[in-house]
């Protein structure tokens, strides 16, 4: 898989392959063998990447630019980023034909703190019937259904093809308060 959105993000930027390798510690030659699907880069690697371009991971991955709705700041503060699909595009990972299923689960991971697990929660049901907070970082995409996502101070609803990043730490609730099956992905790091 060529990872172009690298490479036009990085040329949008003006930054180059050099200068994307001393923010990251990866080598300009090893990041343009990325860019032209030459390597495969670990999570860990697109993290860095990722990061390096003030992106998520789940941008470099998706298929269509998500828009991003942050803090005034730009920042985490308040501990999430709901990354909304205005694309209308919608993709699943269990499909076999999905390209994002095939990059993510073939991806080599460097971690010992990992979990990828895709979720059903039942009509008018939660994921832990209260507000939880743990030691990871969160990922939660919406295969399929309308989620609502109890935070700290805020509930906030998601539609399918919306995702949510929340840092670690921070209290949620992941809510099915519909009629219907809520099916979400979730990547803990």
């Amino acid at each position: 898989m060529e990872f172009r959105k690298i490479k036009n993000l990085r040329k949008e930027k003006r930054i180059t392959l050099t200068e994307l390798g001393e923010k990251t510690g990866y080598s300009a030659s090893f990041l343009s063998q990325i860019e032209r699907g030459i390597n495969r880069p670990s999570l860990e690697a697109l993290r860095k990447i990722a990061d390096a371009l003030n992106v998520t991971v789940a941008y470099l991955l998706a298929n269509e630019a998500p828009q991003v709705i942050q803090h005034e700041d730009e920042t985490t503060e308040n501990g999430y980023k709901v990354i909304r699909n205005s694309s209308g595009t919608i993709y699943n990972p269990w499909h076999t034909n999905s390209t994002y299923y095939d990059t993510l689960f073939n991806l080599p991971v460097h971690t010992d703190n990992m979990v990828i697990s895709k979720i059903s929660i039942d009509a008018q049901s939660s994921s832990s019937g209260r507000k939880i907070a743990h030691n990871l970082c969160e990922i939660n995409y919406i295969l399929k259904g309308e989620a609502t996502i109890e935070l700290k101070d805020e509930v906030l609803t998601l539609h399918e093809g919306d995702a949510i990043f929340l840092e670690a730490f921070t209290q949620h609730n992941i809510v099915n308060a519909t009629e219907n099956e809520l099916m979400l992905f979730t990547l803990q790091f």
